[in-house]
């Protein structure tokens, strides 16, 4: 959330400055104690996630990436497929909403 500012104007109407209000400038000392706690809890966990995703790419990217080297046509061609099925899939789900549509205004 921004802090509210005090805008003066100088006398010529083009120059203006903000000022802050101090008061609102600083979280209060029970907000960053809470903010410390839950910094303090999510940082171990965030450290785990990191490591197990590292993990996970090192393990699984030499698998996923082997077979895509070998038979580089058939990977093309798979991935073609599934677009050419999810695009079908997308038109089919239009035209059905499009018919249930004039079917709902002409009863």
């Amino acid at each position: 959330m921004v802090p509210p500012f005090n805008s003066e104007v100088s006398s010529n109407g083009q120059a203006a400055t903000a000022v802050a209000e101090p008061e609102q400038q600083q979280p209060s000392l029970e907000t960053r104690s809470v903010r410390t706690q839950v910094l303090e809890v999510i940082d171990p966990l965030q450290k785990q996630l990191d490591a197990k995703l590292h993990e996970l790419d090192e393990s699984l990217r030499p698998r996923l990436s082997k077979p895509v080297q070998e038979k580089p046509l058939l990977a093309v061609a798979v991935s073609a497929g599934v677009g050419v099925l999810v695009g079908a899939l997308t038109v089919l789900t239009v035209i059905a909403g499009a018919h249930a549509r004039a079917r709902s205004t002409t009863d």
